[in-house]
């Protein structure tokens, strides 16, 4: 196979749609074009040539609307010579255009193209010539497209923000959502490349592995597509061991299968993260005549079972994930596209943002339908990394066709998609839709005679997934199961009554959802990032630029609402990032310790969500600028694999102890009552027997027990102890902290060099009294910390470990220590 690359320099062009009507290719302007990049989209070539503003920055993203007129057109020409018109087929190959286009090579249409989310080829040999030739791609008006195909439409679908999105097959979320900006752009999104191929290429590898005790006996099924019938060999090896099969292939014209049987004893397991190590094996297949390789693909997979439980029991019906017959509590949270523009997604952004979601403890991640399929670099990480995905498909709040038409390009969609990522194994199901079953059933797009977009979740997609992938789980809709598609009786639930009913965070303790797929609570960024889009006199929390950057309808509103409930209000951008991003910790910290203490009443839970698009007050654990919140320490604690959980009922304090490891183990937890002033008053202790992977409930103590007297000024303090080591600690406050009497932190913060290079440093945190979300920040430079808002409980060190990016030789960086009393 021979490859020419076309990404790099092109030539691009924007045309009003008075002149899009009149223009043919034949009859493009030859002034006006602007260099452009591929891979890469309309807005990001405007911004580079300084045509548009950046619509991140203030409330730019209004006075770039225009964009979403136009139509744009790709050009650039590129030299063929002998060797790729000699051979037997070339074809040109788009792994991502957006969305409506059409393809000219040399002035020839060779094909048009309607759907963002899969790859396209054109069978070019014939338009192509020796020399120069061009290639042209031009794409049509989103907008316009979809917004005339509702016209036309005899049932006006209905749909969250922008309706006419569901008429065809582009990201929901570049129309705008709750957490996004409006900013649907067009381009070549992904690579484009010639491919010229000689008697046939490997279209497709899939491994099927079935565990038998100590077997793995893997089915390794191999697709080609030969352009004339010949003789060839066909060689898989086993990467790194002494494996090495081949089949001798008489190749037909077309399609043709091929199928090897292998077999490997004593297989490493492939675990989600906390479970066991992440083993993947490598398949390496070539194809040759005679002495020459034609080509030569590999994949990785895993050695792992994947299965979805679901058994009647007291509450309803389970919805348990079993990894290798291993019940996994589905830590983790929700996924959506990592930028607006997404070719600034690169694998790095990826690992960054992954390596986040590990390092707070989470095993699972749920690519949300309203994005994308993402990279396969985002999957080979999740490999890597034991982070499972709950993959949905793009379908997301709305009513979608039904004609022949539409579900023949989402049949063809899924098969694409199926087949990119069934070899993954931290892909662990597929769900049909983002609540479209939910909505039907609550009539939010109003009463209807049909469920428009069922045959797509109810048959199109389960026979995909079934036919191609049967191994592993398909569910139609999240949330869904039950009387009603978000019971908390069985299958997976979208907990919103908090956040969109205004219901207080305490009422998460309320909900006993089995599979909590969904829940989450808003904060404004980080103050650095803040500063990233707004110029000073923005910077105040009910600016007109704050108040753009968040989407949700009230949503800054909300923000007021919420923290005034629990903490005092402060006026300063600087306190309303910080008390906002504290109150959100707080809120998912009573969601995570209720359905953890639950395990496996509830076996999952994933927050509403992980990452940003853009700059934005949001649900997000981590800014878009990848700055974390306060929210984020919170979850890594609440996450931990052996977690101390205290709750206030009635004036009794309940404890329990969650182990996510495989072991089980003998410890004492010791139940203290303190003043806030750091005063011992009493305490209880009992010896626990923990089981692996299991919640206990450990035991029930009365406030006065503890002697606790005056709830304003006391609290509860929960300590895990096994063979004179601590291994969790849990606070309780018995009054809202907006009414208790907490004491300016007077902390004592001692800080030791740990590297000789001067980047890592041991903060020893201490406090005679306590202190509520203790923040530590390094002057003058943004550093990691492996832990923050933190409480300080007297008598209790806090050891945390900081890495900056400077280095401090010399002398030691300045430490500043926060908190809530900070910004009162």
């Amino acid at each position: 196979m021979l490859i020419l690359d076309l990404c790099g320099k092109w030539q691009l062009l924007g045309i009003p749609q008075e002149e899009a009507k009149k223009l043919s290719i034949a009859k493009l302007p030859s002034e006006g074009w602007i260099e452009a990049r591929v891979p890469g989209v309309v807005h990001l070539d405007l911004m580079a040539t300084g045509k548009i503003p950046n619509p991140f920055f203030r409330i730019n993203e209004k006075l770039v609307s225009w964009v979403e007129d136009f139509d744009w057109v790709y050009k650039r020409e590129f030299e063929i010579r002998d060797g790729i018109l000699n051979k037997d087929a070339t074809e040109l190959v788009f792994d991502g255009l957006d969305t409506f286009a059409s393809i000219w090579v040399n002035g020839e249409h060779v094909g048009d193209v309607q759907n963002m989310f899969v790859q396209h080829r054109f069978d070019v040999k014939n338009f192509l010539r020796k020399g120069v030739n061009s290639l042209v791609v031009w794409f049509k008006s989103p907008k316009v497209v979809l917004e005339e195909r509702l016209s036309k439409s005899d049932t006006k679908l209905k749909a969250a923000f922008y309706p006419p999105v569901v008429y065809g097959r582009k990201a929901q979320y570049s129309f705008g959502w709750d957490w996004g900006p409006r900013l649907p752009s067009v381009g070549i999104w992904k690579g484009v490349r010639l491919e010229a191929l000689e008697v046939a290429r490997i279209e497709d590898i899939h491994v099927r592995v079935k565990l038998i005790e100590n077997l793995a006996k893997a089915t390794v099924s191999i697709a080609l597509t030969a352009y004339k019938e010949a003789l060839c060999d066909l060689k898989l090896k086993l990467i790194g061991y002494d494996k090495v099969l081949v089949k001798k292939l008489h190749l037909q014209n077309g399609r043709n299968d091929a199928e090897f049987e292998l077999e490997i004893s004593d297989p490493e397991l492939w675990w989600p993260s906390g479970y066991g190590k992440q083993k993947l094996y490598v398949i390496e297949v070539s194809l040759s005549q005679g002495p020459v390789e034609l080509e030569r693909k590999s994949v990785r997979f895993g050695v792992r079972k994947v299965e979805l439980v679901q058994e009647q029991d007291d509450e309803g019906k389970s919805f348990i994930i079993k990894i290798n017959d291993v019940p996994v509590f589905c830590k983790g949270a929700n996924w959506v596209p990592a930028d607006s523009f997404l070719p600034r997604v690169d694998r790095e952004t990826y690992d960054r943002l992954l390596s986040l979601a590990k390092e707070a403890n989470m095993n699972m991640l749920r690519v949300w339908g309203g994005g994308i399929y993402e990279d396969d670099a985002f999957y080979d990480l999740c490999d890597e990394k034991g982070i499972m995905i709950w993959q949905d498909f793009m379908f997301a709040c709305g009513e979608y066709p039904e004609s022949e038409w539409f579900l023949a390009l989402v049949r063809d969609e899924a098969e694409k998609v199926v087949r990119r990522l069934r070899n993954h194994p931290s892909v662990v199901i597929w769900c049909g839709n983002n609540e479209n079953d939910w909505g039907y059933r609550d009539r939010w797009w109003g009463d209807r005679e049909r469920f428009f977009g069922e045959s797509i979740y109810h048959k199109v997609l389960p026979e995909v997934c079934g036919a191609l992938d049967p191994d592993r789980p398909y569910w139609p809709s999240s949330p869904y199961g039950g009387e009603h598609p978000n019971s908390q009786r069985e299958g997976d639930r979208h907990s919103w009554e908090v956040w969109s009913l205004f219901r207080d965070y305490t009422e998460y303790r309320r909900d006993n959802g089995r599979f909590v797929s969904e829940f989450g609570f808003q904060a404004l960024p980080s103050l650095e990032t803040i500063k990233g889009f707004t110029l000073p006199e923005d910077r105040w929390p009910q600016s007109l630029v704050i108040e753009h950057h968040n989407k949700q309808t009230g949503g800054n509103e909300r923000l007021y609402y919420f923290l005034s409930a629990h903490f005092k209000v402060p006026s300063t951008i600087e306190g309303f990032c910080e008390m906002t991003q504290i109150n959100q910790g707080e809120a998912l910290k009573v969601g995570i310790e209720h359905w953890r203490s639950r395990k496996f009443k509830t076996s999952g839970s994933l927050i509403w969500q992980l990452n940003d698009c853009w700059p934005v007050s949001s649900w997000s654990l981590v800014d878009y600028a990848h700055r974390k919140k306060a929210a984020y320490y919170y979850v890594k604690r609440m996450f931990a694999p052996v977690l101390v959980v205290l709750m206030k009922d009635d004036g009794m304090i309940r404890s329990y102890v969650v182990n996510d490891s495989l072991e089980g183990f003998s410890a004492e937890l010791e139940i203290k009552g303190l003043t806030l002033n750091g005063k011992f008053l009493k305490s209880v202790s009992e010896e626990v027997s923990i089981p692996p992977n299991a919640s206990v409930k450990v035991m029930d103590v009365e406030l006065e027990e503890l002697g606790i007297s005056d709830t304003f000024n006391e609290l509860v303090v929960a300590e895990l102890w096994r063979g004179g080591k601590s291994l969790a600690t849990s606070t309780c406050l018995l009054e809202r902290p907006k009414h208790l009497k907490l004491p300016r932190a007077k902390a004592k913060v001692k800080l030791e060099r740990v590297n000789h290079e001067g980047t890592l440093f041991r903060a020893t945190v201490t406090s005679k009294a306590f202190i509520k979300s203790a923040h530590l920040r390094v002057r003058g430079v943004e550093a990691e910390f492996e832990d923050n808002y933190f409480d300080v409980i007297p008598g209790i060190p806090k050891v945390v470990y900081i890495r900056t990016p400077k280095r401090f030789i010399t002398k030691l960086p300045k430490v500043e220590l926060k908190d809530v009393t900070s910004y009162a």
